[in-house]
């Protein structure tokens, strides 16, 4: 798997065996958070940097729609 941007489509993308997964922004800025040693939470708080809420919830589902599609590995301690 690989997370880039896309100039022609001006948006995040995820590329992986099967495809492209193209990415909102928020979607993007989620998976460059993801470097496999900084938690939920932590993540969390970076987003609420540039966003006015964001509901841990509505990550974990994110992130948990993702690796049951297998584009993403969740580290475990």
């Amino acid at each position: 798997m690989r997370l880039i941007h896309d100039s022609v489509r001006d948006a995040g993308v995820l590329l992986h065996p099967d495809g492209v997964l193209i990415l909102n922004e928020t979607g993007a800025r989620v998976l460059a958070l993801c470097d496999g040693d900084t938690d939920l939470a932590a993540i969390a708080d970076a987003l609420s940097r540039a966003y006015d809420v964001v509901p841990l919830h509505d990550l974990r589902d994110f992130l948990d729609a993702l690796a049951r599609r297998r584009l993403i590995e969740r580290a475990h301690p």
